[in-house]
C-alpha cells in the first residue's frame, strides 16, 4: 500500500467523531466523494441482498404454528440464499418485540433468533445492514399484539416527537449495541460484518428541520456511547423537504427504497414495467453535502410482477445512481413460502419462484461487476422482456432466468452454470431451478430443485388456508453437453437420503431433486463430499417435500380467436397422481365433441378442434383429467364424476370464435376498470348509463398533480394491459386502420385527452382527442399516432420518481401492441367531467 493511500485512509478515519469511540479503528470508512471502503485495503464496498424477518412478528408465528423449528428453518433458506450470491442482509428489527416501554433491551427468543440469523450468515461470508428501531407493530396482515416496546406504547408519530419515547429510543439504541450476540461472542458495536446502521425504518417527519436534524443527532449520540465505529445512515427516502434537515445532521450516509410499481395491487401485474426502472432519480443528488455521504438500498423490489427481468435492470439503476449496497425486499421463509401472507405483493423465494430467484442472482452479478457510477449497462447482461429472460453469460459464468437460445461465450472456461429452462448447453424439462458447478478440474456438482407450480396468482389476498404455490419432486429428463465432461460420464448422488442413479447417453439422463457429482472419471467422484465449496457444504441439499394439494390446470388458450382459422385449446396440467387421460368435452351451437388431448412435452397438453368446428359462436368446454386416485373436471377443479347427476360444480371456459371484420376490443370500462392500472380517488368510479351499459366517470374539480416535483404539472391517467385479450388475435392489428373512443364530454367546454399504445418494448405512440361537449364516438387513423412519452403508472414508491419517461428508441410495432395508456390533460375549464365506455380497433 502506498505511503499516499494509507494517509488517506488514515485522514478518512476523522469522518467518525465520537469520543467514547476513538480508540477504536472502523472496519468501514467514507471517502470525501461518499464512497464506503474496507478500511483494510481502502477498496470499495459493495453488497447484493435481501430483507428476511423469520426471526419476528408474522413469519415467525405462521412457522412456529407449524411445529417447525426456527433455528432450521433459517438453516435452509440461508443455504439458498447463498445459492443466489446473496452476500447482504438487511432487517429493521421489530424494536417492539424485544424492548420495553423504556427502551430497555428484553432477552428473548426473537433476540436469541435474530442472533442465530447473524451468526448463519456470518458463517457463509454475509455481511449486515442493521435497522434497530422498525416502529411497526407485529401483526401484519394480523392485528398487531400488545407487545411491550415503545413504539407500542407511542405510536411511530409520537416516538419522533414525544420526550419521553426519544429517551426510550435513545436507551434502547445504546443497549441494542452493546447487546453480545449469544452465538458469536461479539458485541453489535463491534462487529466488523454490519457494515451499515441506520437509525430507524421509515420515520415520516412532520417537524421542522431543525427539530428532525436534533431528533437524528440525538440517536447518532446514543449509539456512539456505545463505541461504535460503524457508519450511520438515516431515511432520505421519505419527508424529501426535509432533506437539509438530514445533510446537517451527524450521519454518514442516505438510505433509500424502490417499489417502482407501487403496493398491494391484490393481483399480478403484466406488461412491460422496464421503462419504471431506467433510472433512479435523486432531486437532491446535486446538495453540496449529499456528495460527500455514502448511499444504500435498504429496500426495493417490483412488487407484483410476476416476470424475471426487473431486478437486473434495477440494479444496473442503481449503481448508475451510485448505490453501494442494496437489499431486496423480502426473501420468504421457505417453510411459509407457499402461502406468501407475509408480504403479499412480494414474492421471493428459491423453491417457489425459482426463475425470479435466478433473476436476483443475475442482479446479483449485475451489482457486483458494474462500476459504481457507470451509466452503460454491463456487456455480459441480456435483459429480454418479450421471452421472460434474463441472463448473464461471461467465459467463467452463465445464468439464465428462461429458456435461452444464446450460447455461453466460452464453453470450455465455464466455470457455473444456473438456470431455469434449457440452454444450449443444458436441456431441461423441469419447472424448478438447477446449478452446475466445477469444483475441480474433472468433477462438476450438479444441484436440481423440484418442479415449482404457481398454483394460483401468489399476488393475490393473502390467506393462511389459500396456497398460492407448491413443489413437486419429479422424475425429470436432463442432457448436458460440456466438452469438459463429454457424453459419457458417471454420477454419484451425494445428498442425504438420495439413492437415485442414472444412466447417461450422449450426456442425456433422467434426474431427481438432488445433489450429483458428475465427471468422465469415475474415480474422481471418490472424494469427500463433506467438504466445502464457496460457503457450502458439497452434499448440502435443501428443498421442501412435495406439497402439491391436488391435480392442477393452467388454461393458456386464448379468450377470443377468429372464427373459420385453425383453433387450437392449450393448457398444461400437473398432478401428485399419475395422469391416465387427458379429455375435453365442447360444444359450439348445440354441437357436443368430446376430444382427446396430445402432450407436446412435460405436462404440456393440445386440443386441435376438428376444420369444421370453428365456426362463429361462443365455443365453450370442460377439461377431464383422469389420475389413478380420481377424475378432475376443470375450470372447477372439482373432483368426481363430471355425469353424475348431482353435479352442481358446471362452469365452463368460453372461447369467443368471433367474424374475422369484428372489433378489437382493448379496454371496457365494465369489464376491465377493475384491473386497470391506476391513481385512486373518489371522484374516479364506474357508473352505469341510460342505455344499460357502463362507463368510467372521471369528474374532478381540478385536475390532480400526480408529479410530487412537478406540481403545475395536471393530469389524470390510467393503464391497462390488453395483452391476454390480443394474444388471439394478435396478427390482426396490423389490419386494423382505426382506434375508436367511446366518450361522453359531460362539461360545456372542450377536453382535451391522449390516447396511446405501448408494444412489447416499451416503445409508445399515441394522439391528442378534443372532446366535444356531449357523447360521441371518436376515429383516430392508427397511421397518425406520433411517439410519446410512456407514462409511469402505478405510481412508485417513493413517489419523487418521474411521472413520465421516454419511450424505447425504436418505432412502436403496431402487431405487438400489448397496453393501453390515457391521460386526461388540462382543458379551457378546471373542471373536468367525463365518461369513458370503450377503446377498440377496427
Amino acid at each position: 500500500m502506498s505511503y499516499t493511500r494509507l494517509l488517506s485512509l488514515l485522514l478518512l478515519t476523522t469522518l467518525f467523531v465520537s469520543s467514547p469511540a476513538q480508540g477504536k479503528k472502523p472496519h468501514v470508512v467514507i471517502d470525501s466523494r461518499g464512497v464506503m471502503r474496507k478500511a483494510t485495503d481502502g477498496s470499495e464496498l459493495h453488497g447484493f441482498g435481501v430483507n428476511y424477518s423469520l426471526p419476528f412478528a408474522h413469519e415467525y408465528r405462521m412457522v412456529k404454528q407449524r411445529g417447525i423449528r426456527i433455528e432450521e428453518a433459517i438453516d435452509r433458506d440461508v443455504y439458498h440464499m447463498t445459492r443466489l450470491d446473496i452476500d447482504l442482509y438487511r432487517v429493521h428489527v421489530w424494536d417492539t418485540e424485544i424492548s420495553d416501554s423504556l427502551g430497555n433491551l428484553i432477552q428473548n427468543d426473537h433476540l436469541r433468533l435474530f442472533d442465530y440469523t447473524i451468526h448463519q450468515m456470518k458463517k457463509r461470508g454475509m455481511r449486515f445492514i442493521i435497522t434497530p428501531i422498525a416502529f411497526w407493530g407485529n401483526g401484519w396482515p394480523e392485528n398487531d399484539e400488545p407487545t411491550p416496546g415503545f413504539s407500542h406504547k407511542y405510536g411511530k408519530a409520537d416516538c419522533l416527537t414525544h420526550p419521553e419515547a426519544i429517551k426510550a429510543q435513545a436507551n434502547y439504541l445504546f443497549q441494542f449495541l452493546n447487546h453480545v450476540n449469544a452465538y458469536t461472542g461479539i458485541a453489535y458495536k463491534d462487529e466488523t460484518d454490519i457494515v451499515a446502521l441506520e437509525i430507524s425504518n421509515e420515520p415520516h417527519h412532520k417537524g421542522t428541520a431543525k427539530e428532525v436534524t436534533q431528533y437524528i443527532n440525538t440517536m447518532v449520540k446514543a449509539m456512539r456511547k456505545s463505541g461504535t465505529q460503524t457508519p450511520i445512515f438515516y431515511n432520505m427516502s421519505h419527508s424529501i423537504h426535509l432533506a437539509d434537515a438530514y445533510m446537517n445532521a451527524n450521519i454518514q450516509g442516505g438510505t433509500f427504497q424502490w417499489y417502482p410499481t407501487n403496493l398491494v395491487a391484490n393481483h399480478q401485474i403484466d406488461g412491460n414495467f422496464l421503462p419504471h426502472v431506467a433510472d433512479y432519480v435523486i432531486p437532491f443528488a446535486n446538495h453540496p453535502k449529499f456528495g460527500k455521504m455514502a448511499k444504500i438500498v435498504y429496500e426495493f423490489d417490483p412488487a407484483d410482477v410476476g416476470t424475471n427481468v426487473m431486478y437486473p435492470a434495477m440494479a444496473i439503476a442503481f449503481r448508475k445512481a451510485g448505490m453501494q449496497l442494496a437489499n431486496q425486499f423480502a426473501y420468504d421463509a421457505i417453510d411459509w413460502a407457499p402461502f406468501n401472507t407475509n408480504y403479499g405483493t412480494h414474492f421471493m423465494n428459491l423453491a417457489y419462484a425459482p426463475a425470479k430467484a435466478i433473476s436476483l442472482k443475475i442482479a446479483s452479478a449485475v451489482f457486483h461487476n458494474m462500476p459504481m457510477g457507470s451509466q452503460k449497462q454491463p456487456d455480459a447482461l441480456l435483459i429480454d422482456y418479450p421471452n421472460d429472460l434474463t441472463q448473464w453469460n461471461t467465459p467463467e459464468k452463465f445464468f439464465y432466468s428462461n429458456t435461452t437460445s444464446h450460447h455461453p461465450i466460452n464453453v470450455t472456461a465455464l466455470q457455473e452454470i444456473a438456470g431455469c429452462g434449457s440452454s444450449p448447453v443444458i436441456q431441461y424439462d423441469g419447472t424448478g431451478s438447477y446449478f452446475l458447478d466445477r469444483i475441480s478440474n474433472d468433477v462438476w456438482r450438479l444441484e436440481v430443485m423440484p418442479d415449482a407450480w404457481w398454483i394460483d396468482d401468489p399476488y393475490s389476498k393473502a390467506s393462511p388456508s389459500a396456497q398460492k404455490a407448491a413443489v413437486m419432486h419429479a422424475t425429470r429428463n436432463m442432457c448436458i453437453e460440456l466438452p469438459t465432461l463429454g457424453k459419457q460420464f458417471t454420477m454419484r448422488a451425494i445428498n442425504d437420503g438420495n439413492h437415485f442413479s442414472a444412466t447417461v447417453k450422449e450426456g442425456a439422463f433422467t434426474i431427481r431433486p438432488g445433489v450429483y457429482l458428475l465427471s468422465n472419471r469415475a474415480e474422481s467422484l471418490n472424494m469427500d463430499i463433506t467438504q466445502t465449496y464457496r460457503h457450502i457444504r458439497l452434499n448440502e441439499y435443501v428443498a421442501p417435500a412435495s406439497d402439491l394439494p391436488n391435480t392442477a390446470l393452467w388454461n393458456h388458450t386464448p379468450a377470443e380467436q377468429i372464427a373459420g382459422q385453425s383453433v387450437n385449446i392449450q393448457f398444461t396440467a400437473v398432478s401428485p397422481d399419475s395422469i391416465l387421460a387427458v379429455k375435453c368435452v365442447t360444444t359450439l351451437n348445440e354441437r357436443w365433441e368430446t376430444l382427446t388431448a396430445n402432450s407436446t412435452g412435460a405436462n404440456s397438453y393440445r386440443i386441435d378442434l376438428p376444420n369444421d368446428m370453428p365456426r362463429v359462436g361462443l365455443l365453450q368446454y370442460r377439461i377431464i383429467i383422469e389420475t389413478t386416485t380420481g377424475t378432475y373436471t376443470f375450470p372447477s377443479g372439482e373432483q368426481g364424476d363430471p355425469w353424475r347427476w348431482d353435479n352442481i360444480h358446471n362452469p365452463v371456459y368460453t372461447l369467443r370464435l368471433s367474424p374475422k371484420a369484428s372489433q378489437l376490443v382493448l379496454w371496457e370500462a365494465e369489464n376491465d376498470w377493475e384491473h386497470s392500472y391506476k391513481t385512486w380517488y373518489p371522484t374516479v368510479n364506474l357508473m352505469p348509463t341510460a342505455q344499460h351499459t357502463v362507463s368510467l366517470n372521471i369528474a374532478f374539480p381540478e385536475l390532480p398533480a400526480p408529479d410530487v416535483i412537478n406540481p403545475d404539472k395536471k393530469s389524470y391517467a390510467f393503464k391497462f394491459f390488453s395483452g391476454h385479450r390480443l394474444n388471439g388475435r394478435q396478427h390482426e392489428i396490423t389490419e386494423k386502420k382505426h382506434l375508436m373512443l367511446k366518450v361522453t364530454n359531460n362539461q360545456p367546454t372542450a377536453q382535451p385527452i391522449e390516447v396511446g399504445l405501448s408494444d412489447k418494448n416499451g416503445s409508445v405512440a399515441a394522439a391528442r382527442v378534443t372532446l366535444k361537449p356531449g357523447q360521441s364516438v371518436y376515429s383516430l387513423p392508427l397511421s397518425a399516432l406520433q411517439p410519446a412519452k410512456y407514462l409511469i403508472i402505478p405510481r412508485p414508491y417513493p413517489d419523487f420518481l418521474p411521472y413520465e419517461t421516454n419511450s424505447n428508441q425504436n418505432p412502436i410495432d403496431l402487431s405487438q401492441t400489448e397496453t393501453l395508456q390515457l391521460e386526461v390533460m388540462p382543458g379551457e375549464s378546471p373542471i373536468v367531467n367525463i365518461d369513458i365506455e370503450k377503446i377498440w380497433m377496427e
